[in-house]
Protein backbone atom coordinates (compact mmCIF):
# COMPACT_ATOMS: atom_id res chain seq x y z
CA UNK A 1 0.00 0.00 0.00
CA UNK A 2 1.21 3.49 -0.80
CA UNK A 3 1.75 5.92 2.05
CA UNK A 4 -1.40 7.62 3.28
CA UNK A 5 -0.18 11.05 2.28
CA UNK A 6 0.14 9.84 -1.30
CA UNK A 7 -3.59 9.02 -1.52
CA UNK A 8 -5.53 11.75 -3.23
CA UNK A 9 -8.13 13.29 -0.89
CA UNK A 10 -10.40 13.64 -3.91
CA UNK A 11 -10.61 9.85 -4.23
CA UNK A 12 -11.46 9.49 -0.57
CA UNK A 13 -14.12 12.20 -0.77
CA UNK A 14 -15.58 10.52 -3.85
CA UNK A 15 -15.77 7.22 -1.98
CA UNK A 16 -17.58 8.91 0.92
CA UNK A 17 -20.03 10.61 -1.46
CA UNK A 18 -20.72 7.33 -3.26
CA UNK A 19 -21.50 5.59 0.03
CA UNK A 20 -23.75 8.47 1.14
CA UNK A 21 -25.62 8.24 -2.17
CA UNK A 22 -26.07 4.47 -1.87
CA UNK A 23 -23.98 3.66 -4.92
CA UNK A 24 -22.28 4.97 -8.03
CA UNK A 25 -25.51 5.74 -9.87
CA UNK A 26 -26.85 7.90 -7.07
CA UNK A 27 -23.56 9.79 -6.74
CA UNK A 28 -23.31 10.79 -10.41
CA UNK A 29 -25.39 13.96 -10.00
CA UNK A 30 -23.79 14.88 -6.67
CA UNK A 31 -20.22 14.59 -7.97
CA UNK A 32 -21.05 15.62 -11.53
CA UNK A 33 -19.12 12.63 -12.86
CA UNK A 34 -20.00 9.78 -15.19
CA UNK A 35 -20.46 6.24 -13.93
CA UNK A 36 -17.27 5.10 -15.66
CA UNK A 37 -15.26 7.91 -14.05
CA UNK A 38 -16.50 7.04 -10.57
CA UNK A 39 -15.82 3.33 -11.14
CA UNK A 40 -12.29 4.20 -12.21
CA UNK A 41 -11.80 6.37 -9.10
CA UNK A 42 -12.94 3.54 -6.83
CA UNK A 43 -10.64 1.08 -8.54
CA UNK A 44 -7.73 3.54 -8.24
CA UNK A 45 -8.47 4.08 -4.55
CA UNK A 46 -8.57 0.34 -3.86
CA UNK A 47 -5.31 -0.14 -5.72
CA UNK A 48 -3.65 2.55 -3.63
CA UNK A 49 -5.06 1.22 -0.36
CA UNK A 50 -4.45 -2.43 -1.09
CA UNK A 51 -7.95 -3.62 -0.15
CA UNK A 52 -11.51 -3.46 -1.46
CA UNK A 53 -13.72 -0.74 -0.04
CA UNK A 54 -17.00 -1.76 -1.65
CA UNK A 55 -18.71 -4.37 -3.77
CA UNK A 56 -20.45 -3.27 -6.93
CA UNK A 57 -22.03 -5.16 -9.75
CA UNK A 58 -25.21 -6.97 -10.63
CA UNK A 59 -25.80 -7.92 -7.00
CA UNK A 60 -25.88 -4.25 -6.04
CA UNK A 61 -23.67 -1.89 -4.07
CA UNK A 62 -22.39 -2.61 -0.57
CA UNK A 63 -19.51 -1.49 1.61
CA UNK A 64 -16.97 -4.09 2.67
CA UNK A 65 -15.93 -4.47 6.34
CA UNK A 66 -12.65 -2.82 5.43
CA UNK A 67 -14.54 -0.02 3.73
CA UNK A 68 -16.62 0.58 6.86
CA UNK A 69 -13.46 0.94 8.94
CA UNK A 70 -12.10 3.37 6.36
CA UNK A 71 -15.29 5.46 6.55
CA UNK A 72 -14.93 5.76 10.31
CA UNK A 73 -11.35 6.99 9.89
CA UNK A 74 -12.31 9.46 7.18
CA UNK A 75 -14.28 11.66 9.59
CA UNK A 76 -11.07 12.52 11.45
CA UNK A 77 -9.09 12.92 8.22
CA UNK A 78 -11.59 15.27 6.60
CA UNK A 79 -11.95 17.32 9.78
CA UNK A 80 -8.16 17.68 9.97
CA UNK A 81 -8.00 18.65 6.29
CA UNK A 82 -10.68 21.31 6.79
CA UNK A 83 -8.90 22.70 9.84
CA UNK A 84 -5.65 22.87 7.87
CA UNK A 85 -7.36 24.69 5.01
CA UNK A 86 -8.92 27.14 7.45
CA UNK A 87 -5.56 27.67 9.15
CA UNK A 88 -3.92 28.58 5.86
CA UNK A 89 -6.82 30.95 5.14
CA UNK A 90 -6.21 32.65 8.49
CA UNK A 91 -2.49 33.00 7.76
CA UNK A 92 -3.06 34.42 4.29
CA UNK A 93 -6.11 36.49 5.23
CA UNK A 94 -8.02 34.85 2.39
CA UNK A 95 -11.58 33.70 3.20
CA UNK A 96 -11.18 30.41 1.40
CA UNK A 97 -11.95 27.23 3.30
CA UNK A 98 -14.77 25.30 4.99
CA UNK A 99 -17.21 26.41 7.67
CA UNK A 100 -19.19 23.63 9.35
CA UNK A 101 -22.37 24.91 10.98
CA UNK A 102 -24.73 22.74 13.01
CA UNK A 103 -28.20 24.08 13.77
CA UNK A 104 -31.40 22.95 15.43
CA UNK A 105 -34.34 22.29 13.14
CA UNK A 106 -37.37 24.56 12.49
CA UNK A 107 -35.26 27.75 12.38
CA UNK A 108 -36.67 28.73 8.98
CA UNK A 109 -39.98 29.65 10.65
CA UNK A 110 -38.25 32.12 12.98
CA UNK A 111 -38.64 35.40 11.08
CA UNK A 112 -37.64 37.44 14.14
CA UNK A 113 -34.02 36.21 13.88
CA UNK A 114 -33.60 35.28 10.19
CA UNK A 115 -30.68 32.85 9.88
CA UNK A 116 -30.91 32.86 6.03
CA UNK A 117 -30.04 36.58 6.09
CA UNK A 118 -26.98 35.88 8.23
CA UNK A 119 -25.81 33.11 5.92
CA UNK A 120 -26.40 35.29 2.87
CA UNK A 121 -24.28 38.14 4.22
CA UNK A 122 -21.52 35.74 5.23
CA UNK A 123 -21.46 34.05 1.83
CA UNK A 124 -21.37 37.44 0.13
CA UNK A 125 -18.23 38.34 2.08
CA UNK A 126 -16.68 34.88 1.78
CA UNK A 127 -17.79 33.54 -1.62
CA UNK A 128 -14.91 31.05 -1.75
CA UNK A 129 -15.81 29.45 1.60
CA UNK A 130 -17.70 26.17 1.40
CA UNK A 131 -20.59 26.16 3.89
CA UNK A 132 -21.45 22.77 5.40
CA UNK A 133 -24.84 23.33 7.08
CA UNK A 134 -26.31 20.43 9.06
CA UNK A 135 -29.38 19.82 11.19
CA UNK A 136 -28.19 18.10 14.35
CA UNK A 137 -29.72 17.08 17.63
CA UNK A 138 -29.34 19.71 20.37
CA UNK A 139 -28.22 16.95 22.75
CA UNK A 140 -25.08 16.33 20.64
CA UNK A 141 -24.20 19.91 19.66
CA UNK A 142 -21.64 20.71 22.34
CA UNK A 143 -19.97 17.32 22.00
CA UNK A 144 -19.63 17.78 18.24
CA UNK A 145 -18.02 21.17 18.79
CA UNK A 146 -15.56 19.85 21.37
CA UNK A 147 -14.67 16.86 19.17
CA UNK A 148 -14.08 19.07 16.15
CA UNK A 149 -16.97 17.79 14.05
CA UNK A 150 -18.56 21.27 13.83
CA UNK A 151 -17.03 24.75 13.87
CA UNK A 152 -20.10 26.49 15.26
CA UNK A 153 -23.56 25.41 16.43
CA UNK A 154 -26.83 27.20 17.12
CA UNK A 155 -29.22 25.69 19.62
CA UNK A 156 -30.60 25.61 23.17
CA UNK A 157 -27.98 25.50 25.90
CA UNK A 158 -29.56 25.88 29.36
CA UNK A 159 -26.29 24.77 30.96
CA UNK A 160 -22.97 25.95 29.55
CA UNK A 161 -19.89 23.72 29.26
CA UNK A 162 -16.30 24.73 29.89
CA UNK A 163 -14.16 25.02 26.80
CA UNK A 164 -16.93 26.72 24.80
CA UNK A 165 -17.91 30.31 24.15
CA UNK A 166 -21.60 31.23 23.91
CA UNK A 167 -23.19 34.18 22.12
CA UNK A 168 -26.80 34.87 23.23
CA UNK A 169 -29.24 35.15 20.33
CA UNK A 170 -32.84 35.01 21.58
CA UNK A 171 -35.34 33.07 23.66
CA UNK A 172 -38.20 31.11 22.12
CA UNK A 173 -41.46 30.40 23.91
CA UNK A 174 -42.65 26.78 23.85
CA UNK A 175 -46.32 25.91 24.32
CA UNK A 176 -48.31 22.70 24.23
CA UNK A 177 -49.82 21.83 20.84
CA UNK A 178 -52.38 19.30 19.63
CA UNK A 179 -54.58 18.63 16.59
CA UNK A 180 -57.91 20.52 16.53
CA UNK A 181 -60.00 17.42 17.34
CA UNK A 182 -57.92 16.41 20.37
CA UNK A 183 -60.03 16.28 23.59
CA UNK A 184 -57.78 18.82 25.35
CA UNK A 185 -58.62 21.55 22.83
CA UNK A 186 -62.19 21.64 24.19
CA UNK A 187 -61.10 22.57 27.71
CA UNK A 188 -61.01 26.23 28.78
CA UNK A 189 -57.86 25.65 30.85
CA UNK A 190 -55.35 22.80 31.04
CA UNK A 191 -53.28 22.06 34.12
CA UNK A 192 -51.17 19.16 35.33
CA UNK A 193 -54.17 16.98 36.16
CA UNK A 194 -55.74 17.32 32.70
CA UNK A 195 -52.40 16.79 30.94
CA UNK A 196 -51.62 13.65 32.94
CA UNK A 197 -54.58 11.88 31.36
CA UNK A 198 -53.18 12.15 27.81
CA UNK A 199 -50.11 11.01 25.86
CA UNK A 200 -47.28 13.53 26.11
CA UNK A 201 -44.19 13.80 23.90
CA UNK A 202 -41.01 15.21 25.43
CA UNK A 203 -37.44 15.99 24.43
CA UNK A 204 -34.43 15.11 26.61
CA UNK A 205 -34.16 18.78 27.54
CA UNK A 206 -37.78 18.90 28.70
CA UNK A 207 -37.23 15.88 30.93
CA UNK A 208 -34.54 17.90 32.70
CA UNK A 209 -36.59 21.09 32.68
CA UNK A 210 -39.80 19.60 34.11
CA UNK A 211 -39.16 17.38 37.16
CA UNK A 212 -42.85 16.40 37.19
CA UNK A 213 -42.44 14.52 33.87
CA UNK A 214 -41.31 10.92 34.22
CA UNK A 215 -39.85 8.92 31.37
CA UNK A 216 -40.17 5.50 33.01
CA UNK A 217 -43.50 4.02 31.90
CA UNK A 218 -43.28 1.37 34.59
CA UNK A 219 -44.09 4.06 37.11
CA UNK A 220 -47.69 5.15 37.14
CA UNK A 221 -48.24 8.88 37.03
CA UNK A 222 -50.57 10.26 39.67
CA UNK A 223 -52.12 13.66 39.17
CA UNK A 224 -52.22 14.09 42.92
CA UNK A 225 -48.43 14.12 43.26
CA UNK A 226 -48.01 16.34 40.20
CA UNK A 227 -46.23 13.74 38.07
CA UNK A 228 -46.84 12.95 34.41
CA UNK A 229 -45.47 9.99 32.46
CA UNK A 230 -44.31 10.73 28.92
CA UNK A 231 -45.48 8.48 26.10
CA UNK A 232 -42.85 9.34 23.46
CA UNK A 233 -39.40 10.93 23.29
CA UNK A 234 -37.99 12.89 20.34
CA UNK A 235 -35.02 15.19 19.75
CA UNK A 236 -36.16 17.20 16.72
CA UNK A 237 -39.11 19.54 16.23
CA UNK A 238 -40.26 17.93 12.98
CA UNK A 239 -40.50 14.47 14.55
CA UNK A 240 -42.30 16.14 17.44
CA UNK A 241 -44.83 17.69 15.04
CA UNK A 242 -45.34 14.40 13.18
CA UNK A 243 -46.38 12.63 16.37
CA UNK A 244 -48.67 15.50 17.36
CA UNK A 245 -50.30 15.39 13.93
CA UNK A 246 -51.09 11.70 14.51
CA UNK A 247 -53.80 12.89 16.92
CA UNK A 248 -52.61 10.59 19.70
CA UNK A 249 -50.11 12.93 21.33
CA UNK A 250 -49.63 16.45 22.60
CA UNK A 251 -46.24 18.11 22.89
CA UNK A 252 -44.27 21.32 23.32
CA UNK A 253 -43.29 23.27 20.21
CA UNK A 254 -41.74 26.72 19.73
CA UNK A 255 -44.67 29.04 19.11
CA UNK A 256 -43.15 30.42 15.92
CA UNK A 257 -42.96 26.86 14.56
CA UNK A 258 -46.22 25.48 15.91
CA UNK A 259 -48.20 28.46 14.61
CA UNK A 260 -46.74 27.94 11.14
CA UNK A 261 -48.03 24.36 10.85
CA UNK A 262 -51.53 23.65 9.53
CA UNK A 263 -53.98 21.67 11.63
CA UNK A 264 -52.19 22.31 14.93
CA UNK A 265 -53.47 24.50 17.75
CA UNK A 266 -51.92 25.80 20.93
CA UNK A 267 -53.59 24.44 24.06
CA UNK A 268 -54.96 26.79 26.71
CA UNK A 269 -52.48 26.45 29.53
CA UNK A 270 -51.04 28.68 32.20
CA UNK A 271 -47.37 29.72 32.31
CA UNK A 272 -46.57 26.59 34.36
CA UNK A 273 -47.04 24.56 31.17
CA UNK A 274 -45.02 26.90 28.97
CA UNK A 275 -41.33 27.66 28.97
CA UNK A 276 -38.72 29.83 27.30
CA UNK A 277 -35.72 28.12 25.70
CA UNK A 278 -32.51 30.22 25.48
CA UNK A 279 -30.82 29.96 22.07
CA UNK A 280 -27.09 30.58 21.69
CA UNK A 281 -24.37 30.33 19.12
CA UNK A 282 -21.56 28.19 20.55
CA UNK A 283 -17.98 27.60 19.44
CA UNK A 284 -14.70 26.43 20.96
CA UNK A 285 -12.74 28.94 23.01
CA UNK A 286 -10.02 30.72 21.02
CA UNK A 287 -11.54 29.42 17.76
CA UNK A 288 -12.30 33.01 16.75
CA UNK A 289 -8.65 33.20 15.62
CA UNK A 290 -9.97 31.31 12.58
CA UNK A 291 -10.64 34.15 10.15
CA UNK A 292 -13.53 32.31 8.49
CA UNK A 293 -15.29 31.58 11.78
CA UNK A 294 -14.65 35.13 12.96
CA UNK A 295 -16.31 36.50 9.83
CA UNK A 296 -19.40 34.36 10.43
CA UNK A 297 -19.56 35.37 14.10
CA UNK A 298 -19.39 39.02 13.07
CA UNK A 299 -22.36 38.51 10.74
CA UNK A 300 -24.26 36.87 13.60
CA UNK A 301 -23.53 39.79 15.92
CA UNK A 302 -24.77 42.20 13.25
CA UNK A 303 -28.18 40.51 13.06
CA UNK A 304 -30.64 42.22 15.42
CA UNK A 305 -33.83 40.71 16.73
CA UNK A 306 -36.47 42.08 14.36
CA UNK A 307 -39.59 43.61 15.85
CA UNK A 308 -42.12 41.57 13.91
CA UNK A 309 -45.28 39.73 14.95
CA UNK A 310 -43.28 37.02 16.73
CA UNK A 311 -41.61 39.51 19.05
CA UNK A 312 -44.83 41.46 19.53
CA UNK A 313 -46.69 38.29 20.55
CA UNK A 314 -43.91 37.17 22.90
CA UNK A 315 -43.10 34.05 20.87
CA UNK A 316 -39.49 35.26 20.52
CA UNK A 317 -37.89 37.57 23.09
CA UNK A 318 -34.40 38.98 23.66
CA UNK A 319 -31.83 36.96 25.57
CA UNK A 320 -29.36 38.72 27.85
CA UNK A 321 -25.87 37.51 28.57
Amino acid sequence: MKRLQDIDLKLLRSFKAIVDAGGITGAQATLNCSQSTLSTQLADLEKRLGFRVCKRGRSGFSVTPEGKKLLAALEDLFSAADRFQNATATISGDLRGVLRIGIMDAMLANTAWPLPNVLGRFSERAPDTHVDLSLISPSTMETQILEGQQDVVIGPFPQKRSGLEYIPLFQERHSLYAVPHHPLTKLPHIGFEELSQHSLIVTPGELQRFPFIRKDKRKTAHAGDGSITSSATVDQMETHAILIRSGRFVGFLPDYYGASLPNLVALKTGPELQYFSPIYLAYRKNAEHNIILRSFINRVREQPLLTDHLVQSGAVVPLGK
